[in-house]
């Protein structure tokens, strides 16, 4: 490699993101992660983002490959590749995905691993289900846990939950994410089973994202009767940050996680969380998070019934003052991109 493209004193050093993820997934969370880290460290004046299809890929330093399609890059002499370790949900739930090379870029996670510099991977507990299924990786891990601006995003009222008490889960519903598990717990609340609670009382539990529910789901929605406890709506950033503030609880009901955004932002927005116990979810909010058992319908109907009639304390009570801004600074965008720079720099 020529001693012009190395990173000269004084010059900031140049990073390129492939473009992987926006090709597969351009409204993804990890397609919004990759958008906010390339945003952000290129106003940072000490790295320079450089433009994949500008030649950009053939001076950066360090190539950020942001999924695992394909065979890894060949690199010319002094590049460094970087990956990102999100989950390894496919490897423990293999029947929720399609694993073979043909048909997931799953399929190559380990070939992408093996061949990079350095994994960044999005909470310790994906580093430590990544060592129990690739032993022998000598990759370095580097735990950078993901964060959220959603407290700074001005609100747009959705009028027809204004006044309304409900709960809210974030995402997708089916298959791992474990939406079933809160419809079923539902579903006993309006069998009466909660304490003898008037079930028109109840909140309303509302879908956000996640595309419009399934035939599938309807059908069971309407044999048991839960038309009227139930609301599926898209919701942009906008609205998004005020179903957080203005919700009596974020649910969380994973089977598996790689992270679980949804509970750093109802962090930020000061609003309880109901989890699954995962290592992960007591990893990213065993402080301040109610965790329940993931597929127990009753444990789920019991907090539910439990949060309706008393309403849980919101984190920065459960915190205090100065732990919850603690907490809210290492979630926040500054730590991740000082992070970042830190990782690319020390290669």
């Amino acid at each position: 490699m020529p001693a012009s493209d190395f990173p000269q004193a004084g010059r900031p050093l140049g990073v390129a993101f492939d473009r992987q993820i926006f090709r597969r997934q351009p409204r993804g969370g990890i397609s919004r992660y990759f958008r906010e880290l390339r945003s952000g460290l290129g106003g940072c004046g000490e790295m320079e983002v450089l433009e994949v299809g500008r030649g950009g890929w053939q001076r950066a330093s360090v190539l950020h490959a942001t999924f695992y399609s394909g065979q890894p890059y060949r690199r010319r002499a002094g590049q460094r590749l970087v990956s990102s370790l999100f989950d390894m949900t496919p490897e423990r739930h293999p029947e929720h995905f399609f694993l073979p090379g043909l048909r997931s870029p799953h399929g190559n996670k380990a070939s992408w691993l093996q061949a990079s510099d350095l994994i960044l991977s999005i909470s310790a507990a994906s580093a430590d289900d990544l060592s129990f299924f690739l032993p022998r990786l000598a990759t370095p891990v580097r735990v950078i846990h993901l964060a959220t601006a959603i407290n700074a995003v001005a609100t747009t009222a959705l009028p027809a939950l204004v006044g309304r008490r409900f709960w809210l889960m974030v995402g997708k519903r089916h298959a791992y994410k474990n939406g079933l598990t809160l419809m079923r717990a539902l579903a006993r609340l309006r069998q009466g089973e909660a304490d003898g609670k008037p079930w028109q009382e109840l909140p309303l539990l509302v879908f956000a994202g996640g595309g419009p529910l399934r035939r599938q789901e309807r059908r069971w929605i309407g044999g048991k009767g839960l038309e009227a406890q139930l609301l599926q709506l898209a919701a942009d950033d906008q609205r998004l940050a005020w179903l957080y503030r203005q919700a009596e609880a974020v649910l969380v009901p994973s089977i598996s996680e790689g992270f679980s955004l949804p509970l750093i932002e109802a962090l930020a927005c000061n609003t309880p969380v109901m989890a699954s116990d995962l290592e992960v979810h007591r990893e990213v909010g065993g402080a301040f998070a109610t965790l329940l058992p993931a597929l127990n319908a009753n444990a789920w109907c019991e907090a539910l019934a439990s949060a309706s009639l008393s309403p849980l304390e919101r984190p920065r009570q459960q915190l205090g003052g100065d732990r919850y801004l603690e907490l809210c600074s290492h979630y926040s965008p500054q730590r991740l991109l000082g992070e970042h720079r830190h990782a690319y720099q020390g290669l």
